[in-house]
């Protein structure tokens, strides 16, 4: 089902073809083991997944921890000393799609690429930007998961899952009014949702047509879960921040992420003036919205002074680096 894509999906024929892929077998479920988390981080992305290993680690993680990124150009020199202290391995997604478009893999489709050819059974995806803020393992352990072998959390608002929008005439289902998935943080078994899975990485392959109707990757979860009838659970709802952040729970109002909003990402601290900053400038936005981002963050965001001190941290493997 997850074949490269041989023709040029259209809105002509995108309705056969969906019926096509979840009419016809998925491939051979691997020899997946294990249970682990997988972080697609590459570029400007990895020192807020610096962040996010190092506060798994910090509240008792101990399972593995993946990065998938896309071109080895991806990762500088300093990276692989950096996160191999706390256990990470790297995964370049272009060693198992090599016939992908690299622009195409620094996209959201690396993540249902990685999350299909982890070696992991029992997957954790969480974003370079989605802070945990105790340990999360525990979920694989929850009865919501052992009932359902998948758990998604919700989106704040639905964006382009709407009524009367073509999207529903392609994957042939009616709009319900479902809350739309955040897929900043999800688990699942592969090997209880393979043919799912694999129906996501379909519409992924296909993100030139489909990204014109969902809102990248995490619709087409919600969509290939939906039209095959798996089970689910859907967490809590979400506390939105207008452009910070959106807070995860799970049952009980129990805080589990802070996932940041917008542009910003952390880098190692420098001189602004007379502040020491953690977010690289925005590229064509003024200074002083940088800095209104910049406080919005260390006032909202849960156990920021965590994530300054690992940054602080970071920025000893960056001198040292060769350049």
């Amino acid at each position: 089902m997850n074949r490269l894509l041989e023709y040029s999906i259209n809105a002509a024929d995108a309705a056969d073809l969906f019926v096509q892929q979840v009419k016809s077998p998925a491939p051979q479920i691997g020899d997946f083991s294990g249970r682990g988390f997988v972080i697609c981080a590459g570029g400007p992305y990895l020192e807020s997944a610096y962040v996010v290993v190092r506060l798994l680690r910090h509240y008792g993680a101990t399972l593995p921890i993946e990065i998938w990124h896309a071109g080895e150009d991806e990762i500088p020199s300093w990276a692989r000393p950096a996160f191999a202290e706390h256990g990470v391995e790297f995964y370049d997604i272009m060693d198992f799609c090599q016939n992908r478009p690299l622009k195409q893999m620094r996209g959201f489709p690396i993540k249902t690429a990685a999350l299909l050819n982890t070696s992991l059974r029992e997957v954790m995806l969480i974003d370079a930007d989605c802070f945990p803020v105790r340990n999360l393992e525990f979920l694989f352990e929850t009865q919501e998961y052992k009932d359902n072998k998948a758990i998604f959390f919700p989106d704040y608002k639905r964006h382009l899952l709407l009524p009367d929008k073509p999207v529903w005439n392609y994957v042939g289902m009616p709009y319900v009014g479902d809350t739309e998935f955040e897929t900043g943080l999800l688990l699942f078994d592969k090997v209880s949702c393979w043919k799912e899975l694999n129906l996501a990485e379909w519409m992924n392959l296909g993100s030139e047509f489909w990204y014109q109707h969902v809102m990248g990757d995490k619709d087409t979860f919600y969509l290939a879960w939906r039209k095959l009838k798996h089970p689910y659970f859907l967490a809590p709802k979400c506390f939105r921040i207008p452009t910070v952040l959106s807070r995860h729970y799970w049952t009980g109002k129990l805080h589990l992420a802070d996932h940041r909003t917008g542009t910003s990402k952390y880098t190692v601290p420098y001189k602004k003036g007379i502040f020491r900053s953690y977010l690289s400038p925005y590229k064509g936005r003024p200074i002083y919205k940088d800095f209104i981002d910049e406080c919005l963050q260390r006032f909202v965001n849960s156990n920021y002074g965590l994530h300054t001190k690992f940054l602080d941290a970071l920025k000893t493997y960056k001198n040292i680096s060769p350049s």
